[in-house]
């Protein structure tokens, strides 16, 4: 024992790493015995000469059977003031108050004196710190049990965990105290239960909710034996046996036959056993069980669990891993209860039930594509997380947490795939990003947000019933790109003059979409100074696409016309949006943008391919051209 409890005269040997350290300050009066407690714990012995104060003894991890360093600080009044005190209360973890059997006066000063000071040093009576009870010099065999006296003080001071009868001189229960004062820090019952309903919390209801739906595989609402067996699997690493189940079963059905449905066991039976654990003393059981979930001592998802540390090099991407697109279209499956291939409202809020909040605004639910009546697809639903991640990675990865992706996987580092420099791509002339974004750039009045809109499938009506709450400047949809589907993931870029400047947000992007109005001759002069401006001699590919295409089209009032002007800067020809485009996302300018995207390298193919073709007219008009002439002239001759 003296081998494993280190005294230390310096605090800076407790420096805890770990939320659940432990830091035991014992308080009381002079000569209650607080100083030989520690002794005879440290020594397993009594000690006949003690100081006025112990140093500081720290008990190291591998010690302790929870596996957390604890730090015990004694109090002397004689060498200490109450200032000194009190900043030694605020640091505790839990506070262990000692007084002596033989001095009622001792006793009394714990409710006048040292449970208020608590109070007032912690900030009133609501505070988060465990109070134990140490009755010390318990050691006489016809001395009757204090523990009963102090019940009414434990009905009026919420906060004390327990009353230990102790005595260092026989070493009555020394290790106790400090047993039980780490496990008031470890698993704390204040959070689990409200005293005064003497039920569970509200948040504790709340977290055991949460891991019930988990916990549900099949979502009925109920779980069957295979869920609990899982559950307790999960949770504890050791399987549950038929016959326990049947006992757990029984003992839940005995309080209340309603709590079983079917022979599976409800919600309310699943709150109820965890309260009857928690009422029998067992706090670490439910504990054990919140924590393997994630959950910290607040009942909130730790920090670790919610966001791992993940480092993203410069020029790299992230995007959903195969991993997390399959754990996603497994959760679509489950809560589609209708088997349409969409989520309605309803079947959207109980996926997100489990979360503090639904993640997708009603912008976000119009920036992908959805059915007639403004469900969302398995198509869109996919590419709504993948939006997310591109606009909120922090956020989505704390939602997988919540929908239980690290019950089935290490950590959503496994949910994510973190793409190579696109410089090297570019250089190796391949690949294997899926999500690429596009900026669509153009004057006002150039038809942008009909354009953007037309790749989710919305039509002029549809945009013309939007809210001006239901716009967003994103839209995503699935393009497939030879044999491989990738995501498109098209940012309407609003310049509202030509002289503003774009962000370097703005400027950077897979592929550019430099829009402009074919009826408009003042049009593409815009454009056009945009990509002189920004994107000339750069490697970013760009596509000019004429909207409005059709009998009003008119010439543009530049120096060049935009197929002269793309001939010049090696760029392919502008594509047109006409009419038949608009609510297609299967439009070949969409194709076209996701394959330029895919293919930077091949940026001056677009532009070879167009002039190849262009010559190839040239020549067959010129052939023709040479045929009649030789023909006319062996006429004439003849």
């Amino acid at each position: 024992m003296t081998d494993d409890i280190l005294p230390s005269s310096s605090a800076e040997r407790f420096s805890p790493k770990n939320s659940e350290d432990v830091r035991i300050l014992l308080v009381g009066d002079e000569g209650v015995g607080k100083t030989s407690i520690i002794m005879a714990l440290v020594h397993d012995n009594f000690c006949t000469n003690v100081p006025a104060r112990c140093e500081q003894v720290i008990i190291p991890r591998d010690v302790s059977p929870d596996g957390v360093l604890t730090e015990i600080i004694d109090y002397s009044p004689r060498e200490q003031s109450e200032d000194e005190l009190i900043s030694l209360i605020q640091r505790a973890n839990v506070i262990c108050v000692v007084y002596s059997v033989r001095d009622t006066e001792t006793m009394n000063r714990v409710t006048s004196y040292w449970l208020p000071l608590i109070q007032k040093s912690l900030g009133g009576g609501e505070h988060n710190r465990s109070v134990l009870l140490a009755a010390n010099k318990s050691d006489r065999q016809d001395e009757t049990s204090h523990i009963d006296k102090m019940i009414p003080i434990m009905n009026d001071y919420l906060e004390i965990e327990t009353v230990v009868e102790c005595s260092a001189k026989i070493m009555k229960n020394i290790s106790e105290i400090f047993f039980y004062a780490q496990k008031a820090v470890v698993y704390p019952f204040r959070p689990l239960m409200s005293l005064e309903e003497k039920k569970l919390s509200m948040k504790c209801q709340k977290a055991l909710a949460r891991i019930f739906k988990l916990s549900d595989s099949d979502n009925d609402g109920f779980l069957s034996d295979e869920e609990l067996m899982d559950f307790q699997l999960f949770s504890f690493s050791v399987p549950l046996t038929p016959i326990a189940i049947a006992e757990v079963k029984q003992v839940i059905s005995d309080y209340d036959p309603n709590m079983l449905v079917d022979n599976a066991l409800t919600l309310e039976g699943f709150l109820y056993l965890h309260q009857m654990f928690i009422q029998r003393g067992r706090h670490e059981t439910v504990w054990t069980v919140l924590k393997r979930f994630g959950h910290d001592l607040n009942l909130q998802l730790r920090q670790d669990y919610l966001l791992p540390k993940i480092k993203i090099p410069r020029g790299s991407s992230v995007e959903p891993s195969d991993i997390c697109l399959n754990f996603l279209s497994e959760l679509f499956k489950r809560f589609d209860e209708d088997f349409d291939d969409c989520l309605s409202s309803n079947e959207l809020q109980s996926l997100f039930s489990v979360c503090p909040s639904n993640p997708w605004t009603e912008e976000m639910l119009h920036a992908v594509e959805s059915n007639s009546l403004g469900w969302i697809t398995h198509n869109g639903y996919i590419n709504l997380w993948t939006l997310n991640f591109a606009l909120n990675l922090s956020q989505a990865l704390e939602h997988l947490a919540y929908l239980g992706f690290n019950i089935k996987y290490h950590s959503q580092k496994d949910a994510i795939t973190i793409t190579r420099d696109r410089r090297m791509d570019i250089e190796e002339k391949s690949t294997k990003r899926r999500v690429f974004r596009c900026h669509v750039i153009g004057p006002k009045g150039a038809g942008k947000t009909v354009f953007c809109r037309s790749f989710i499938g919305k039509t002029i009506e549809d945009i013309d019933k939007m809210t001006r709450k239901q716009f967003i400047p994103y839209t995503i949809n699935s393009v497939q790109v030879k044999s491989d589907v990738k995501h498109l993931l098209i940012h309407e870029v609003d310049v509202c003059s030509q002289n503003e400047l774009l962000s370097n947000q703005e400027k950077t992007a897979d592929v550019i979409c430099l829009l402009y109005d074919s009826s408009n001759p003042n049009s593409f002069a815009y454009c056009a100074d945009i990509y002189l401006r920004y994107f000339n001699r750069t490697k970013v590919p760009c596509l000019f696409v004429a909207t409005k295409t059709g009998k009003y089209t008119k010439d543009q009032n530049y120096e060049y016309q935009p197929e002269d002007f793309c001939r010049e800067h090696q760029l392919p020809k502008p594509q047109y949006f006409s009419n038949a485009d608009i609510g297609n996302p299967s439009a070949d300018v969409f194709f076209q943008l996701a394959t330029m995207a895919t293919f930077p390298h091949l940026k001056k193919l677009y532009f070879a391919k167009d002039t190849y073709a262009h010559l190839f007219s040239l020549a067959a008009v010129g052939g023709i051209v040479a045929l009649f002439g030789f023909l006319w002239i062996k006429s004439t001759r003849g």
